[in-house]
Formats: C-alpha cells, structure tokens, sequence
C-alpha cells in the first residue's frame, strides 16, 4: 500500500512537471525531484538517528509528508523559470526564477521546520519524535531543492535550448507520441 501510493505520487510528479511536448516534458526533472526528497529523507533519518532520537509507527507518514511538500518546491521552482523570458541566456533565467521561487521555498519551510520543531515539546513522546524528524527532514529538503534540483534545471533549460527532448532521442520523443498527447495539446510556442 505504501508503495503504491509512493508510485502514484512519482507518477503524477514525472507526468506533471513539464508539458505535453517532447522539449518541455520533464521526466528527468521529475526523477530528479523525488531523488532529493530520498536524500532529505534518508539524511535527516540518518542526522535524527545519530543524534539518539528514537522512532515509533508514527514515522512512516514521514515520506508522505515530505514527497508533499518536497515536489511542491520542485514545483514552485520549474514555474517561476518557466515564467522568465525564454530568450534570456540560462543563467538570467535561472536568476529571475530563483529570486521568485527561493523566497517562496524559504518561508515556508522554515516555518514548517520551526512548527514542527515546536512540536518537539510535546509531552508525548512519539509525537515529539515525530516532529523532530520531520523538522530535520524540511530542512534537508529546503536545501537538496535549491542545490541538487536548481543544478540540475540549469542543465534542463540548456536542453531545451537546444532543442533535445526529454529522454534525448528514444522513441518516446516525437511530438506526434501518445505521450505527447498526439500533438492535440502543443502550441506554437
């Protein structure tokens, strides 16, 4: 069950990250997300762990909570590059984009991360475990998405720039695909 639901949540984010053409379909980026929420995860367990905290059934609602949250910056992110002007050179692109998004992503995870470290005095235990590991795991996320996926887009826009798709050349690439929505769904942009 966890597993399914872990793969419906991949599948809408690898599906919904870009559009319906072959260049601005961002499967990768989509990987790429989910990779840094499974960094945040395992290195703040790890951090968490370290420390001596302790963990209870609660904590297996922590993946959920930070796939949520985690794909939502990726999200924040690839919209606010894909709002820049498009014949701008990458690193102005980039900029524009992280100047929006890096303000968005900062509130709100820091004050995710202070609430749920706020939680951490709880009088139940499990609860304030609980918290104390997804507050480490906010933080670990804040950082994977504005370092390994804001690296990792410099090299998306340079691929949309040439105009490669996605998966760079499989068969899956052609704008006519049923992936791509048969055409039906592309602009002239």
């Amino acid at each position: 069950m966890v597993g399914q639901a872990i793969g419906l949540v991949s599948v809408y984010c690898i599906i919904f990250m870009g559009s319906c053409s072959p260049i601005h379909f961002r499967s990768a980026a989509g990987g790429i997300a989910l990779l840094c929420v499974a960094l945040s995860f395992t290195s703040s367990s790890g951090i968490a762990y370290l420390v001596g905290a302790k963990s209870a059934g609660i904590h297996n609602l922590l993946p959920f909570m930070l796939i949520g949250i985690g794909v939502d910056d990726m999200f924040v992110i690839s919209s606010a590059i894909d709002q820049t002007n498009p014949r701008d050179s990458i690193e102005k692109r980039m900029q524009q984009g992280m100047i929006h998004a890096g303000a968005s992503i900062t509130i709100t995870s820091f004050t995710n991360a202070a609430a749920f470290f706020l939680g951490c005095t709880s009088s139940i235990d499990a609860l304030s475990s609980f918290c104390f590991f997804c507050g480490l795991g906010v933080i670990a996320l804040f950082f994977t998405s504005i370092t390994i996926f804001s690296a990792f887009m410099v090299w998306e826009l340079r691929r949309q720039a040439q105009k490669k798709g996605d998966c760079c050349g499989a068969c899956c690439c052609s704008e006519t695909s049923i992936i791509c929505c048969k055409g039906k769904c592309l602009t002239e942009k």
